[in-house]
C-alpha cells in the first residue's frame, strides 16, 4: 500500500520534500449503513483492520470489574516497542531510536544526531483551559497495566475515542492490548465523568501488519460509560455500576480533520509522566498538560519506526504518557473544542541535550479518514 503524504514539518530525521495536501477539513459523512456487527476475530476491510476488545456485555462487565482504583494507581506511562524482527527482537523507543538524519532549516542543511522517543514535550501555555473530552486510556500488556492519552472525536453514534495506534495494539506482542478503558477529564485519579470500556479498535492495516508509525493512530469505539455507585449491604460498603451514558454526550468531542497543509497552528494535550533523558521528571501524569505552536514545513522520517511522513512541533517536551494525546487545530479555549488533526506518536531530542524538545504525529490523510469513517459506523449502545 502506498504511504501517505505527510503534513510538513521541517527539520527532523531524514527529511522528505514537503508536499502540501490541501483539503476542506470538513468532517466526512459516514456511509449510510446499519450498525456493524463485529465477530470475535479480527477482520480487514478496505485496508482498515479491526480488533474486538470487549464486544459483549459480559466482556464489558469483566473489564469494568478489573479496573479497581488500586490498579488505576499502579498503572505506568507506556513506552512502546517496534514490531518484532524475524529473530523476534524488539527495540524500545527510549533507548534504540537514535538515528543520524539531515535537518533542513530555512534552506540551510546541517547534520545532527537526533533521538526519537515515544511521548510528547514540555507544556507551553499551561494556562489554557483543558478540554473535557481529553482523558486517559488504561490497558494491560502482558502482566502490567499502563496508560496513554486520548480524546473523544465526533461520530454519528457519539462513541469514538482517538489515540495512538501503539496505545491500542502492542507491537511487541503482535496483538491488541487487553482491558482497554477510557476515562475522560481524568484529574488526580478522579473518574467523575465516567469510565468507558473499549468495544472495538479500528486502525490502518500497516500499523499492526508492518509496525509502520506513519499509521500510528487508532479509533476505538466504546460502550456506554459507567460510574461506581456506593451502597450498603449487610452493613458493608459496596459499589455497583451506574450508567453514565454515551461518551460524547457526557464530555463533547473534537471534530475530525484531515489533509491539512503544512505550517498549521496546533494545540497539543496529554498526560506526560515519564522521565526526561537526564533523569528529571517534570510531570506526574495526573493532570492534563498542553503545548502549542506551528508545525514545521518539512516532513520528518525515522527509519527505525518506518516513519516517512511525520508532522513535527518543536519546542514541546512531553514525556511518555502523553502518547495518543490530540493535536487540535482552531482550539477555542472558551468553547473548549476544535478540530482533531493528529495524535502524539514520537518525541524527539533535537539539540542532543538531556531533555526532549519536540513531538511528532502521523499525518492525518485520506487513509486516516477511511479508518475513522469505519469506526463511526459502529453502534455500541
Amino acid at each position: 500500500m502506498a504511504r501517505h503524504l505527510a503534513l510538513g514539518i521541517g527539520g527532523a530525521l531524514a527529511v522528505v520534500s514537503a508536499i502540501a495536501v490541501l483539503a476542506s477539513g470538513e468532517e466526512p459523512v459516514p456511509p449510510a449503513a446499519p450498525p456493524l456487527s463485529v465477530s470475535a476475530a479480527a477482520f480487514l476491510q478496505g485496508g482498515v483492520s479491526s480488533y474486538p476488545l470487549a464486544a459483549t456485555k459480559a466482556d464489558m462487565e469483566r473489564v469494568a470489574a478489573y479496573w479497581s482504583p488500586e490498579r488505576l494507581k499502579q498503572a505506568s506511562s507506556y513506552e512502546p516497542r517496534t514490531k518484532p524482527t524475524t529473530r523476534g527482537a524488539t527495540q524500545k523507543a527510549t533507548t534504540s531510536a537514535a538515528e543520524l538524519s539531515r535537518l533542513h532549516t530555512r534552506g540551510e542543511a546541517a547534520q545532527r544526531r537526533e533521538t526519537a522517543t515515544i511521548g510528547t514535550a514540555p507544556g507551553k501555555g499551561s494556562a489554557v483551559t483543558s478540554p473535557p473530552m481529553v482523558g486517559k486510556v488504561f490497558f494491560k500488556v502482558g502482566t502490567k497495566e499502563y496508560w496513554c492519552s486520548a480524546s473523544v472525536v465526533h461520530s454519528r453514534y457519539r462513541n469514538v475515542v482517538a489515540t495512538a495506534g501503539h496505545c491500542a495494539y502492542a507491537l511487541s506482542q503482535d496483538r491488541p492490548v487487553e482491558n482497554w478503558i477510557f476515562i475522560p477529564s481524568y484529574h488526580d485519579g478522579r473518574t467523575d465523568a465516567g469510565i468507558f470500556v473499549g468495544h472495538t479498535i479500528y486502525m490502518h492495516e500497516d500499523f499492526a501488519g508492518k509496525g509502520d508509525f506513519d499509521r500510528d493512530y487508532a479509533f476505538v469505539t466504546v460502550h456506554r460509560g459507567f460510574t461506581w455507585q456506593p451502597y450498603t449491604q449487610a452493613g458493608k460498603a459496596k459499589y455497583r455500576l451506574a450508567d453514565a451514558g454515551r461518551v460524547e454526550d457526557k464530555v463533547g468531542a473534537f471534530r475530525f480533520s484531515s489533509g491539512k497543509a503544512a505550517a498549521q497552528r496546533v494545540r497539543v494535550f496529554g498526560y506526560p509522566a515519564g522521565a526526561q533523558p537526564d533523569g528529571t521528571r517534570p510531570y506526574n501524569g495526573q493532570v492534563v498538560k498542553n503545548c502549542g505552536g506551528t508545525t514545521e514545513k518539512k516532513l520528518v522520517s525515522a527509519p527505525t519506526w518506518q516513519l516517512d511522513h511525520g508532522v513535527r512541533l518543536a519546542g514541546c517536551g512531553f514525556t511518555s504518557g502523553a502518547s495518543g494525546g490530540p493535536w487540535v487545530i482552531g482550539y477555542d479555549s472558551v468553547k473548549r473544542t476544535g478540530h482533531l488533526a493528529g495524535v502524539t506518536s514520537l518525541t524527539w531530542n533535537l539539540t542532543g541535550g538531556g531533555r526532549l524538545d519536540a513531538i511528532s504525529a502521523p499525518y492525518f490523510n485520506a487513509l486516516t479518514q477511511r479508518v475513522y469513517a469505519q469506526a463511526t459506523r459502529q453502534f455500541t449502545g
